[in-house]
């Protein structure tokens, strides 16, 4: 955890936040928009680099801060549970950005985050399919305004949402997946329409029961048996329901 940081300009989302009384901690969708270029973030050995050139593959990133106690543990302890059911090529098909919206946080934290993180995932995961960023405080507000991520310090910690934000090749934000349990369905979906530079809206579980994975079409296809069964059991169910009614009717 860090101390609090030095008094700054808020961010423009922040400020608007406090004039109009909504949430200062928050998420404001803003899907179908570009992230710009410009942004400038510090890789894992300090070297800055623009924020779009690592977008150049179907990109998910994740805002956290690295000294976090809790939730953003879990978010990227869940990443890491998912990318080795995805069949996908790490950096060449898809990338991950871990972005620290704490300025107090350093490239050589972001580093031992990332060699912990890519131990849990195993194997040989490639280290360029994961990428773990640090910013000063205008690159912060600037990146996290463009993906519409509000939060606000509290003490030694932040309040924040939680959630990873699916961006295209061309820097377009098409998805945004909430919380810390995702299914490797909804990651791959994620994924695919930031290919395809489809905007879509958020995947539910529910939802993603009635697909598989067609492993030599390499996508998601409707799993017709599953979705008939949950038809019949669900008719069975209100019949059995409709026979009883009417037995203690009669009686």
């Amino acid at each position: 955890m860090h101390p609090a940081a030095p008094a700054g300009e808020p961010s423009s989302l922040l400020q608007r936040a406090k004039q109009d009384g909504t949430p200062v901690a928050g998420v404001d969708e803003k899907l179908g928009t570009i992230i710009p270029e410009g942004i400038m973030l510090r890789d894992e050995a300090g070297n800055l680099v623009d924020a779009r050139s690592l977008m150049t593959v179907p990109t998910l990133v994740a805002p956290v801060y690295y000294s976090c106690p809790t939730v953003c543990n879990m978010l990227q302890s869940s990443i890491a549970r998912v990318l080795p059911a995805l069949n996908m090529k790490a950096g060449t098909e898809y990338r991950v950005l871990s972005v620290s919206f704490d300025e107090l946080d350093t490239p050589e934290l972001a580093s031992h985050k990332k060699k912990n993180y890519l131990a849990a995932v195993g194997g040989d995961y490639p280290p360029d399919g994961w990428r773990f960023l640090t910013a000063d405080l205008p690159n912060v507000q600037r990146f996290m305004d463009a993906i519409g991520f509000r939060f606000t310090r509290q003490g030694r910690d932040f309040v924040h949402p939680v959630v990873l934000v699916a961006v295209s090749p061309e820097g377009r934000i098409t998805r945004y997946l909430y919380g810390n349990g995702f299914l490797p369905f909804d990651v791959t979906m994620a994924l695919h329409e930031a290919a395809e530079e489809k905007v879509g809206l958020s995947l539910r579980r529910a939802v993603s029961y009635c697909f598989t994975y067609d492993p030599k079409g390499r996508k998601y296809v409707f799993d017709v048996m599953k979705v008939a069964g949950v038809v019949i059991l669900f008719g069975a169910g209100v019949l059995l329901f409709v026979l009883l009614r009417g037995g203690r009717r009669r009686n």
